[in-house]
């Protein structure tokens, strides 16, 4: 085995000193030093990727913090929706009670909906995410998760629809229903009612298709609902006459008018002036004519007269 000398000079006064080395030595000093370095660079890289990793952590840490955060607002704020969903649920009851509706509680107890089924599909980023302890405490009842309030939504335009369609076609019935007294007087009084009566000029018993109603000469007359004149014109009997189509199977006539302030075509609403009372035509004094016809025939108009 070969050796190796290490001779050692001091620079000043002093022996000489002098290291022999056996070649196996050598070798294994050098792989040693090299081990150790392997081995510091192996530990640097090892310390170094455990920090980038604790980075992480601690990013996804605060990202989940945050996103839990989010999760639990969001899990509030379909709680507040839910309970604000309830009240617009009782109150479209309570218009539904007052207008003869039939009641629609919700998308998911009406068995109008029909049946529902098919493959689950998520059809939303984050369907996957963990749930809030919000939502597993059970604070957001079942019937109302953000699917449900989703459908309910979609559901609730329906059927305010359909409340909406009905007060309109309520509100448009009634105002082509006649409901006011043809003549706007405060002394205006019916001298002659609806019906079979003694003929005030022939004296003989005849049928009286409207009712008689007394004011001072030239008093307005007014129409009575919303509507088309579709007369306005001298007639004989009637003498200057109007008559107003309202819709919904109601028409009304006003006859014996002093003067006429409608034409045939225009439009007029409850309360316009169409008429000034007078005595024209086949009548022993002043007053107004007045005729209800509903679906083709004539009916008391006393019991639409409303002060």
């Amino acid at each position: 085995m070969k050796r190796y000398s290490l001779i050692f000079i001091p620079q000043s006064e002093g022996s000489t000193r002098t290291l022999r080395i056996a070649q196996w030595h050598l070798i294994a000093c050098v792989a040693v030093a090299f081990l150790f370095l392997v081995s510091c660079g192996l530990l640097t890289l090892t310390v170094k990727k455990l920090a980038g990793r604790n980075r992480q952590l601690v990013e996804a840490g605060s990202a989940n913090a945050e996103l839990r955060s989010g999760l639990d607002s969001q899990a509030k704020q379909i709680e507040e929706f839910a309970a604000e969903m309830d009240v617009l649920i009782e109150l479209e009851t309570k218009i539904r009670d007052w207008y003869g509706l039939p009641p629609r509680r919700s998308s998911t107890e009406d068995t109008r909906q029909g049946g529902q089924g098919g493959a689950e599909h998520v059809g939303y980023e984050g369907a996957h995410l963990p749930m809030t302890p919000l939502l597993l405490a059970g604070s957001i009842p079942p019937a109302w998760t953000l699917a449900a309030l989703s459908q309910e939504v979609r559901y609730r335009q329906e059927t305010f629809g359909e409340v909406i369609d009905h007060v309109t076609r309520e509100r448009e019935k009634l105002a082509a229903t006649p409901s006011i007294w043809p003549v706007d007087a405060p002394d205006a009084w019916i001298s002659s009612g609806f019906g079979y009566r003694t003929d005030p000029i022939s004296g003989k018993r005849a049928f009286h298709d409207g009712a008689d109603i007394v004011a001072p000469v030239k008093s307005p007359v007014v129409a009575t609902a919303d509507g088309v004149v579709t007369e306005a014109r001298w007639d004989g009997g009637l003498g200057w006459v109007v008559s107003i189509q309202h819709g919904y199977g109601y028409k009304t006539r006003y006859g014996h008018n002093h003067k006429l302030l409608v034409k045939k075509g225009d439009n007029v609403r409850r309360g316009d002036v169409i008429a000034l009372e007078g005595s024209t035509g086949r009548t022993t004094g002043p007053h107004v004519h007045y005729e209800i016809i509903c679906n083709g025939k004539n009916v008391n108009p006393y019991r639409y007269l409303v002060r």
